[in-house]
């Protein structure tokens, strides 16, 4: 089987490791060049995800992460949410986990820096392959691993029923950069500070301390980030947080985020969608370098397993995927959503006084249900009293991330039309406006 894949992105290069050591010819086509095609800064990341996928990082490319610590919008509740050390993120070097992924996959595959692809190969209503260099490649499987915005997606045909692009509350835009510590700065009570609804606006702000004394900050906002926007809140990121200095070290563009449920389609005969392009991320924060690597393997398994790359091999690798993270994430997304409409003043009491804890902040960042047991929701009542109609909203919100996630579990095993559009149906009533 000819394998081809457009993007050299984390979840591409995986693919294209798995899929070659399989015995099939693979190319993978990146427009960018082989010394900075990826990103220059680091990420949190599942460590599970490197044993499950037997992938070992050396130690120079990685730290623990530190415990987060969440911050209202009015600024006057610091909620400080430790976790144990044995199950925080790893925070891997995005650059360096690129050339070792890419490393692995030369052995086995084809890596053309330089070169990206250009457009999709359409014949008789599938996809055959793609254009890139000015010139055809003809393929069995098509890989998109381009990103949020992929181009591919929106000429493919109708029959795949892939949407074509993620509506504007579904992506986030942030400025991600890396600053010189100011001189004489002292050192902060918490060093990793994420700013819910960043004064009052959609969106956060972080600011983080890290080991290295460079100070990492994100500004990030749904749907854009205008330049005045940026500034304002860059500027009162820095008020808050005098160890901010201006000089940028690493970074210091902004970039573009899915932050939803995944795909309801991962595509079609000939093509499947994998990582940002599938929009494969926790929709709370944004992260998606684990579902990527994972996605990858479920897609070579899926392949493996039929010897095809049809449709109906692609759907078993969508149902997987769906099993292991995607139901859980369509959940998380719902919650996302309330957040984003709820008040300022509201998360400033829910959080202020206790309503949203610790454990709840845990789950949602991570992407796992919050849990509202009787004993729960009368602690709640106790604290929300004043406010009893706002803890019932909250509750709505809790109620139906924990329906749409059960809805998504449910997507059909097996390949039928009718049955597959009732099930997306069922979902996308959830996210209707």
């Amino acid at each position: 089987m000819k394998v081809i894949v457009i993007g050299a992105g984390v979840g591409g290069l995986v693919a294209a490791e798995l899929f070659g050591k399989a015995g099939n010819e693979v190319i993978v086509f990146e427009k960018g060049g082989k010394d900075g095609w990826t990103y220059d800064w680091h990420d949190d990341v599942s460590r599970d995800i490197f044993a499950e996928l037997g992938i070992t990082i050396p130690k120079s490319e990685y730290f623990i992460k530190e415990s987060w610590t969440f911050v209202t919008p009015d600024e006057k509740t610091e909620l400080y949410v430790e976790t144990p050390e044995e199950t925080r993120d790893y925070s891997i070097e995005r650059r360096g986990l690129a050339h070792i992924l890419a490393e692995r996959a030369q052995k086995v595959a084809d890596i053309r820096f330089g070169t990206g692809a250009e457009a999709l190969i359409i014949e008789n209503d599938k996809v055959k392959g793609v254009i890139a260099g000015g010139e055809k490649h003809y393929a069995d499987l098509v890989i998109d691993n381009s990103g949020v915005h992929s181009p591919f997606r929106a000429s493919l045909p109708a029959s795949y029923g892939v949407e074509r692009e993620p509506d504007r509350n579904e992506v986030f835009y942030a400025y991600r950069g890396f600053h010189k510590r100011a001189e004489g700065s002292p050192d902060p009570r918490y060093t990793n500070k994420v700013y819910l609804k960043h004064l009052g606006e959609e969106g956060i702000s972080w600011c983080i301390l890290d080991p290295s004394g460079l100070v990492n900050i994100l500004v990030g906002r749904i749907g854009s980030l205008p330049e005045a926007t940026f500034r304002n809140a860059y500027q009162k990121l820095k008020e808050s947080n005098p160890i901010i200095g201006d000089e940028v070290v690493r970074g210091g563009g902004v970039y573009a985020i899915p932050v939803r449920h995944p795909a309801m389609r991962f595509g079609g005969d000939g093509y499947a969608l994998i990582g940002d392009s599938a929009f494969m991320t926790i929709p709370m924060m944004g992260s998606g370098i684990a579902n990527s690597m994972l996605a990858a393997s479920l897609l070579a398994e899926a392949v493996a397993k039929s010897g095809k790359a049809d449709a109906e091999t692609i759907w078993n690798y969508q149902v997987a995927y769906y099993k292991r993270v995607g139901a859980k994430h369509t959940g998380g997304d719902v919650m996302k959503r309330w957040m984003l409409t709820a008040k300022p003043e509201e998360l400033d009491f829910l959080i202020g006084k206790g309503v949203i804890n610790k454990n709840d902040m845990q789950s949602g960042s991570t992407g796992n249900d919050i849990a509202l047991s009787f004993s729960a929701i009368m602690d709640k009542v106790k604290r929300a009293f004043p406010r009893i109609p706002l803890l019932l909203t909250l509750k709505g919100a809790v109620d139906n991330s924990k329906k749409a996630k059960k809805v998504a579990s449910q997507i059909p095993e097996n390949y039928d039309s009718d049955a597959i559009k009732a099930w997306e149906n069922k979902v996308l009533a959830f996210f209707k406006k």
